[in-house]
């Protein structure tokens, strides 16, 4: 008797500790299935990008400027709901590169707006600092590590963790970002004839997130499991 009444404070605990992880982290899935990109914003002043929702994934196309010394960046800013947050992760897969290399940027807007000044860009091999603040870098932040297929950050008051595929790779301390309010996708090529990317799932986590399509364990069917396992003993 002592066994079962212990084993239902356990499942009581667990399902409280479940539905408050609901409550405090929600998620938001870009998994392009929609046909449209109606949450987000493409920055590219030369018009050398088409950014398209193709077979639920995102497609996208560079057409480089030639004769441009400057390796050359193109970005799709997230937009869907007003940001500005302590505590975030964002994680993309990255399906296919060709001539070019993609990445999750994230930071601040300046104050004129603009989404390159304040940010990091995380791609499978680098890391670029923000513009404003461009020495606070580590120096060979990678080592022996690369982001494969998965690039992950979580972020919580200005603390960076790049992971891939659950693999840590480096974490860092950024003073000036103690919250974050801009991210989104970031494409980088050289000059070169044509580059294409495939990408899928920009996942969105954290406290002040609203949901869409939560991968968060359900507490309801957590606990019908549960209640299974107290009726066999």
């Amino acid at each position: 008797m002592k066994r079962k009444v212990l084993i239902v404070i356990i499942c009581f605990y667990i399902l409280l500790y479940l539905s408050v992880q609901g409550l405090t982290a929600k998620t938001w899935i870009e998994d392009f299935n929609q046909g449209h990109l109606k949450s987000w914003i493409k920055y590219d002043p030369n018009r050398r990008s088409t950014w398209q929702v193709k077979d639920g994934h995102l497609d996208v196309w560079i057409e480089p400027l030639q004769h441009h010394a400057i390796r050359q960046k193109y970005a799709l800013e997230f937009k869907a709901f007003p940001l500005k947050t302590e505590k975030l992760s964002v994680k993309m897969t990255i399906l296919e590169n060709q001539n070019a290399s993609a990445g999750i940027f994230i930071g601040q807007y300046s104050e004129q707006g603009n989404i390159s000044r304040r940010t990091y860009k995380f791609y499978q091999g680098s890391i670029w600092g923000p513009i404003a603040f461009q020495h606070q870098l580590p120096k060979h932040p990678f080592g022996h590590l690369t982001a494969k297929k998965e690039i992950q950050i979580v972020f919580n008051n200005g603390d960076f963790q790049l992971l891939s595929e659950g693999k840590h790779i480096i974490d860092f301390h950024e003073p000036n970002l103690p919250t974050v309010d801009c991210i989104g996708i970031i494409a980088s090529t050289s000059e070169v004839p044509l580059a294409h990317l495939r990408l899928d799932d920009f996942i969105i986590s954290g406290p002040s997130i609203p949901s869409r399509g939560s991968l968060d364990v359900d507490p309801g069917g957590k606990a019908a499991v549960l209640w299974g396992e107290l009726k066999r003993k």
